[in-house]
C-alpha cells in the first residue's frame, strides 16, 4: 500500500514536472508578446536582475573609475608634491649657490679692498720715504754748501796768505837779483868774441821764462829753470870755450828773467808770448 502511494506521488511529480516543462516555453513566449503576468514577472525579474547586474557593473566601473581617478589624482598630487619638493630643493640650491656666490663676491670684494688698502699704505710709505730722502738730500746739500763756503773762505784766506808770501818772496828775490844782474859789457868776458851772442841768447830765454813764471804766479826763482842750470842753450863748437859762453849766457838769462817776471802782462797777450 505504501508502495502504491509512493508510486502515485512519483507519477504525480513526474506529471507536474512534465506540465511545467511544457508550460515554461509557452509562458516565456507570452511574456515576450506581452501576455501572461507570470512571464512578465519572470522577464521583469530577469530584467531587474540584468539591470541590477548592469547597475552593479556600472557601480563597480564607476567605483573602479573613481578609484582610478582617485589613484590618478593621488599620483598627480604626488607628482605635484614631488615637483614642488624638487622646486624647493632647486630654490634652496640656487639660494645656496647665490649665497656662496655672494660670499665669494663679498670675499673677493674684501680681498680687493684689503689689496687696495695695502697698496695705498705702500704708496704712502714710499712717499714718506721719498720725502725723507729729499729732506736728507736737502740737508746734505745745505751741509755741503756750508762746508763749501767754509772751504772757499779757507781757500780764499790761504790764497791771500800765499799771495802775500809770494809778494814778499818776489820782493826779496827781486832785490837780490837786482843787485846781481848785469847789463852787458864785453869787458866782463875778456877777449871772448862770442859773448854778445851768448848774452843775447840767454836774455831771450830768461825773458820768456820770467814772463811765464809771472803769469802763472810762480815764485821769483830764475835758478829753478833748466836753461839757467845748463847755461849752454844755443852753443855750437865754433863758439869756442864753453865756460865763457855759459857765463855770458847766464848773465843774459838773469837779466831777461827779471824783465819778464816784472812785466809779464806786456809779453803775454792773448795767451801767447810776444817780445
Amino acid at each position: 500500500m505504501k508502495t502504491l502511494l509512493k508510486v502515485n506521488k512519483l507519477r504525480t511529480l513526474v506529471l507536474a514536472t512534465s506540465i511545467l516543462t511544457i508550460a515554461a516555453p509557452t509562458g516565456f513566449a507570452q511574456g515576450r508578446r506581452g501576455g501572461g503576468g507570470e512571464g512578465r514577472s519572470s522577464s521583469s525579474s530577469s530584467s531587474s536582475r540584468s539591470s541590477s547586474s548592469s547597475s552593479s557593473s556600472r557601480t563597480g566601473s564607476s567605483s573602479s573609475s573613481t578609484g582610478d581617478s582617485n589613484s590618478s589624482s593621488s599620483s598627480r598630487r604626488g607628482n605635484s608634491d614631488s615637483r614642488r619638493t624638487q622646486s624647493r630643493r632647486n630654490d634652496s640650491n640656487r639660494v645656496s649657490r647665490d649665497g656662496q656666490s655672494s660670499d665669494r663676491s663679498s670675499s673677493s670684494s674684501n680681498s680687493d679692498s684689503r689689496n687696495w688698502s695695502r697698496g695705498r699704505d705702500r704708496d704712502r710709505d714710499r712717499r714718506r720715504e721719498r720725502d725723507r730722502d729729499k729732506d736728507r738730500d736737502r740737508d746734505r746739500d745745505r751741509d755741503r754748501d756750508r762746508d763749501s763756503g767754509r772751504h772757499h773762505d779757507r781757500d780764499r784766506d790761504r790764497d791771500r796768505d800765499r799771495d802775500r808770501d809770494r809778494d814778499r818772496d818776489r820782493d826779496r828775490h827781486r832785490n837780490r837779483i837786482y843787485e846781481s844782474t848785469r847789463v852787458y859789457n864785453s869787458s866782463n868776458y875778456g877777449s871772448y868774441r862770442y859773448s854778445s851772442d851768448a848774452y843775447e841768447r840767454g836774455y831771450r830765454d830768461g825773458l820768456f821764462t820770467g814772463a811765464n813764471d809771472g803769469r802763472r804766479d810762480q815764485n821769483y826763482d830764475p835758478e829753478r829753470s833748466h836753461f839757467y842750470k845748463h847755461g849752454d842753450s844755443g852753443f855750437f863748437s865754433i863758439f869756442g870755450a864753453r865756460d865763457s859762453y855759459r857765463q855770458a849766457y847766464r848773465d843774459g838769462f838773469l837779466r831777461g828773467y827779471q824783465e819778464g817776471f816784472q812785466n809779464w802782462q806786456r809779453y803775454f797777450l792773448g795767451g801767447s808770448f810776444h817780445r
